[in-house]
C-alpha cells in the first residue's frame, strides 16, 4: 500500500511455464489457469511458494492455439466433479480432471475455432462459447449437448461474459458490436455500437454494468438500465485492449493491452457502489511489460495475474512484503527498458524526430497521469521512449529500424526487401485471422485498397469483404506513412506534434517552441494570446500571428473566456434565450488572403503557391475550375507535414465563397484528376480517414471545411443526385469522422465540431434529395448518435450543450415546409428513442432552465411518437 491508502501493485513472481504465447489466464478456487498458443493450457496454485512461478500440470490434447481455460466447480455430467473447461481452433471445448489431466470429455457444436468461453453459475453450470464463425453455443451441464444456439453476430464472437445474478450474457464480436441475450430463449435483449473497430474484450462489473475493449484502443462502460448509450468512454491506452477483469472488493478494472502496459482504472462508473456516476475515471497506475499482454484476472486474494506474449506468466501484489525479491523487480525493469520499439510503431505513437527532447531534460517535465508517453533523445542521438510512473519517467524501450535493429536517431533509413513465395516486398506482416496466422504484403507506393483487397484474394476461403476496413486500418498502423501512396490521402496517418493552446494553427517560432514544450509535458506554457503580445511588443506585425480567421476567433474567445470569468453568475432572467431548432447554416467566412499568401510563402519558400490564394479567391466567383482544385490539393502536400492546415484553410474558403459550391464540391468528389495532380477524391478521402490522427490546427480547419460541404451540399440543382462511392465518402465525413474527437477539450475544435452537426441537421431536416432517401436516413442515424454521445461527455453549464440541443431539435421537430422534414424527424426520433432519452431526462432535471425546457419538448415528442 502506498502512503495515501492508494493499492499499488508490485511483481510477486513470475514464470515461464509455456513455449508460446499466454493467451488467456483466469484464476478459481485455488487455481490459476493458463492458455496459450503452444496448444496446452495448465493448471498452477494461485500461491506460488516463491518469486519464481513453477510450471504445474499439463493439459494436453488440443491441436490448435488454446484459447481459454476456465474453472467449472460441478459438472453435472461428470457426476457433479469439479473440471477444467478449455476452448481450441480445433473446433472443440474439452473437460479436464483438475487432480489428474485426464481428458473426461469433449463437447462438439462449432464448426469454427473456439475462441471464448464462459461458465454460468451459480444456478445451472451450462457452458457458453463463442467461436470465429460468429456463433454462440449454450451446452447443457447434464449432457454435454447443445442447448441453445445464438447466430446474431455478423463475424467472429471475441469474447462473452455472464452478468452475475441473472440468466444473460453479453458478447463480443468482430462485427464491432456488443449483444446483450438470454441464455434460455436465445433472444437478443439489446445490441451495443461505440467501439470504430473489433471488440476484443468484455467482463462484468454488476448485474446491468459491464466494460468492453477493443482494437480501437478504447475502453466503453456500458449499463443495461441506460439504454444503448455508453455511460463512459475511456481512452489512455496507445493499441489494441485485448482483456478486461474487474475487482469488486477494490472497485478497480484492469486492462490489458497490446502497447505493453496493464492499466489499473478508479473512480466515477467504475466504482459500480458509488453514486457519483459524472467524476471521471482515472489511471492510478499503469504497469509495464516487456511484451504484449493478453490477459488479466484477478485472484482470490485480490493479486493481479497477466499472461504474455512472452510465454511469461506474472503475478502482481499489493502488498509490500509479497514482492518479489529486488533482483527478480531488477530483472523485469532492465527487460522493459531493453525493448525496441520499430520506428514505423514509433512513428504511428507520435514520434517527431526532429522536436524530440534530451533525456536529460525529461526531470522538466510531468505526465499527465499514469502511463504518459514521451520520446527523447540520448546524448549518442538514440530514441528512448519513456512513460510517467509515480513521478518520475521510466525507460520502457528504444526506437530502432532496419533488419539489423539499429538504433534509430531520426536519419534516412534503409529498407531491405523481404521475399514471399519468390517475389520481393517491401512489407510482411504476420496477420491473425479468425485464429490462422497468413502472410500481408505490401509495397511502398502502393494504394491500401489495393494491398487489401489482394490480400482478400488470396486467402479467399478465410479472409471476406467483411475484413477489408480492419486490414487497411492495419496497413495504416504498421507502415511508415512516407511509404504510403500519396494519392490515397493517407500520407500524414501518423499524428505529428499537436498546436498548443486550445487548437490554435502553430507557424511562427515563438508558437512551435510553446507547442513542443506542452508536447513534452510542461505544466505552463504561453497562451496564444500570450504569444501575440509578446511578438508585437517585439514588433512583429499581426499577420504573422494570426493570418486566418480562426487564428483571431481564438484571441476573442480567450478575452471573452476572461470577461466571463470575472462577471457574476448568469440567471434566467438575464439575456438567455430559449433554445429552438436551427433555421440557417453556420459559416466560417473570415479569411485573411494577405497573411495566408505570406505564410504559405514562408512556409514553402515558393512565390508561385503564394500567388495560388489570389487566384482562388479570385476563382471562386466563376465556374468551378478542376485543374484550380488540382493546385491547392497539392498545396498540401508541398507544405510542411505540421504546417498543411493553409491549403485546407484556402479549400474551405473557397466552397463558402463560391458562386457555384455545388460544383466544386462534385470536383473534390471525383476520382478522375487528369494528368500527374494528385486524385482529388483520394485527397478528401485521406482528410476524412486520418482527421483524428493531424496535429490539431489541422483537424480544426479540417472540420470546417467539412461543415462548408455540407452547406454546399445545399446548393445543388434540381435533379442532381450523387453517385455511390460519394455518397459512402459524405457518410464516412459526417458519421465516422467526427466521432474520436468528441472529447476534446480545445473550445474552437468543438464548436467547428458543432458546426458540422449543425449544418447536417439543418440540411436533413430540410429537402436533401442529392444524397437519396436511404443515405439520407443512414446520416440522420449516425448524426443523432454522435449527438447522444457527445451529450454524454458535454458538461451541462457547456454553451456547446445548448448548440447541440438545438441541433437535436432540428431533427426531431419535423419542418413542415419541407418535404423530407417528416421523413428525418421520424427516423432522428427512432434512433434517438434508444440513444438520447436518458440524457433528456437528466437535461430537464438539471440546472439550466433552458436545456430544461428544450429537453421537456423532446421527450414529449418522443412519448408521442411512442405512442403512435
Amino acid at each position: 500500500m502506498t502512503e495515501s491508502g492508494d493499492v499499488y501493485f508490485v511483481l510477486r513472481a513470475e514464470g515461464c511455464v509455456h513455449s508460446s504465447d499466454v493467451r488467456h489466464v483466469s484464476s478459481s478456487d485455488g487455481l490459476l489457469l493458463t492458455a496459450s498458443r503452444d496448444h496446452t493450457a495448465m493448471i498452477l496454485p494461485d500461491q506460488p511458494s516463491s518469486d519464481t512461478i513453477e510450471p504445474g500440470i499439463v493439459l494436453a490434447g488440443h491441436t490448435e492455439f488454446v484459447n481459454f481455460a476456465l474453472f467449472h466447480p460441478s459438472m453435472t455430467l461428470l457426476d457433479g466433479e469439479p473440471c477444467i473447461v478449455t476452448g481450441s481452433n480445433d473446433k472443440h471445448v474439452a473437460l479436464w480432471n483438475p487432480a489428474t489431466a485426464a481428458l473426461e470429455a469433449v463437447l462438439d457444436g462449432h464448426a469454427h475455432g473456439v475462441c471464448c468461453g464462459a461458465v454460468v453459475l451459480p444456478d445451472c453450470g451450462d457452458i457458453v462459447t463463442g467461436d470465429w464463425g460468429g456463433v454462440c453455443v449454450v451446452f447443457d451441464c447434464a449432457t454435454g449437448g447443445v442447448k441453445q444456439s445464438y447466430t446474431g453476430h455478423k463475424t467472429a464472437v471475441r469474447a462473452v461474459a455472464q452478468l452475475p445474478g441473472t440468466r444473460t450474457v453479453v458478447t463480443a464480436s468482430g462485427d464491432k458490436t456488443i449483444h446483450h441475450w438470454d441464455l434460455a430463449t436465445g433472444a437478443t435483449l439489446a445490441v451495443f455500437v461505440g467501439h470504430s473497430d473489433v471488440v476484443q474484450c468484455i467482463c462484468a462489473m454488476g448485474a446491468t454494468r459491464f466494460a468492453t475493449g477493443g482494437n480501437d484502443a478504447t475502453i466503453i462502460i456500458w449499463d443495461t438500465t441506460m439504454g444503448h448509450t455508453p455511460l463512459r468512454l475511456l481512452t489512455a491506452h496507445y493499441s489494441l485492449v485485448y482483456s478486461l477483469c474487474y475487482c469488486p472488493a477494490r472497485q478497480l478494472l484492469f486492462s490489458a493491452s497490446e502497447d505493453r502496459s496493464l492499466k489499473v482504472w478508479r473512480g466515477g462508473v467504475v466504482d459500480v457502489a458509488s453514486s457519483d456516476a459524472q467524476a471521471e475515471p482515472v489511471v492510478v497506475q499503469s504497469i509495464s511489460h516487456p511484451c504484449v499482454v493478453w490477459s488479466v484476472c484477478v485472484t482470490n486474494a485480490g493479486e493481479i495475474v497477466t499472461g504474455g506474449s512472452d510465454a511469461v506468466v506474472r503475478m502482481w501484489t499489493a502488498e509490500e512484503n509479497q514482492m518479489a525479491s529486488p533482483e527478480k523487480l531488477h530483472s523485469l525493469e532492465a527487460a522493459v527498458a531493453a525493448q525496441t520499439i520499430d520506428v514505423k510503431v514509433a512513428t504511428n505513437a507520435g514520434l517527431n524526430a526532429a522536436s524530440t527532447l534530451p533525456v536529460g531534460d525529461l526531470h522538466l517535465c510531468r505526465g499527465t497521469q499514469q502511463g504518459d508517453r514521451r520520446f527523447a533523445r540520448t546524448e549518442a542521438g538514440a530514441i528512448e521512449l519513456h512513460v510517467w510512473n509515480r513521478g518520475r519517467w521510466e525507460k520502457v524501450g528504444t526506437v530502432v529500424h532496419g533488419p539489423q535493429g539499429e538504433a534509430f536517431t531520426g536519419g534516412p533509413q534503409p529498407r531491405e526487401k523481404k521475399y514471399l513465395n519468390g517475389v520481393p516486398h517491401d512489407y510482411i506482416f504476420d496477420v491473425d485471422v479468425d485464429g490462422k496466422m497468413l502472410k500481408l504484403a505490401y509495397d511502398r507506393g502502393q494504394s491500401i485498397f489495393e494491398a487489401a483487397q489482394n490480400f482478400i484474394n488470396e486467402n479467399s476461403t478465410i479472409v471476406s469483404q467483411t475484413h477489408k476496413e480492419e486490414i487497411q486500418n492495419f496497413i495504416l498502423s504498421n507502415v511508415d506513412p512516407s511509404d504510403i501512396q500519396q494519392g490515397t490521402g493517407n500520407a500524414n496517418a501518423a499524428p505529428a506534434a499537436a498546436a498548443g493552446g486550445g487548437g490554435e494553427p502553430v507557424f511562427s517560432q515563438y508558437a512551435r517552441e510553446a507547442a513542443a514544450l506542452q508536447q513534452a509535458g510542461v505544466t505552463h506554457t504561453p497562451s496564444w494570446g500570450e504569444a501575440l503580445r509578446t511578438l508585437q511588443t517585439a514588433g512583429v506585425s499581426a499577420n504573422d500571428v494570426a493570418f486566418s480567421g480562426y487564428a483571431r476567433e481564438g484571441i476573442l474567445l480567450q478575452q471573452e473566456a476572461a470577461r466571463l470569468a470575472g462577471a457574476p453568475p448568469a440567471t434566467a432572467g438575464d439575456t438567455n434565450r430559449s433554445i429552438v431548432r436551427w433555421s440557417s447554416y453556420k459559416r466560417f467566412t473570415s479569411f485573411n488572403a494577405a497573411g495566408a499568401k505570406k505564410k504559405i510563402e514562408e512556409l514553402t519558400g515558393n512565390s508561385e503557391l503564394g500567388a495560388l490564394v489570389g487566384r482562388a479567391a479570385a476563382a471562386a466567383a466563376g465556374e468551378p475550375n478542376r485543374a484550380l482544385l488540382d493546385e491547392v490539393t497539392a498545396l498540401y502536400y508541398a507544405l510542411p507535414e505540421a504546417a498543411r492546415f493553409p491549403a485546407l484553410d484556402l479549400l474551405s474558403h473557397l466552397l463558402v465563397a463560391a458562386a457555384h459550391p455545388f460544383g466544386w464540391l462534385r470536383l473534390l468528389l471525383s476520382a478522375d484528376c487528369g494528368g500527374s495532380a494528385p486524385d482529388a477524391q483520394a485527397f478528401f478521402q485521406g482528410r476524412v480517414q486520418n482527421l483524428c490522427q493531424v496535429p490539431a490546427a489541422e483537424a480544426l480547419v479540417t472540420t470546417r471545411l467539412f461543415a462548408h460541404v455540407i452547406t454546399a451540399l445545399d446548393k445543388a440543382p434540381t435533379g442532381a443526385q450523387l453517385d455511390a462511392e460519394e455518397t459512402a465518402l459524405l457518410l464516412a465525413m459526417l458519421t465516422k469522422a467526427p466521432q474520436p474527437l468528441l472529447q476534446t477539450k480545445q473550445s474552437n475544435l468543438k464548436t467547428a465540431l458543432s458546426a458540422l452537426l449543425q449544418n447536417a441537421a439543418v440540411f436533413l431536416a430540410g429537402d436533401p434529395v442529392v444524397l437519396g432517401a436511404e443515405a439520407a436516413r443512414e446520416a440522420t442515424q449516425g448524426v443523432v448518435r454522435l449527438l447522444a454521445q457527445w451529450l454524454i461527455f458535454e458538461p451541462i453549464s457547456s454553451p456547446h450543450t445548448r448548440d447541440l440541443v438545438a441541433t437535436v431539435m432540428t431533427l426531431f421537430l419535423p419542418d413542415e415546409s419541407s418535404s423530407g422534414g417528416s421523413q428525418t424527424s421520424a427516423t432522428a426520433v427512432e434512433v434517438g428513442r434508444a440513444t438520447l432519452a436518458h440524457t433528456l431526462r437528466a437535461l430537464k432535471a438539471g440546472p439550466e432552465p433552458h436545456c430544461r425546457e428544450a429537453a421537456t419538448t423532446l421527450l414529449r415528442r418522443l412519448d408521442a411518437t411512442e405512442s403512435h
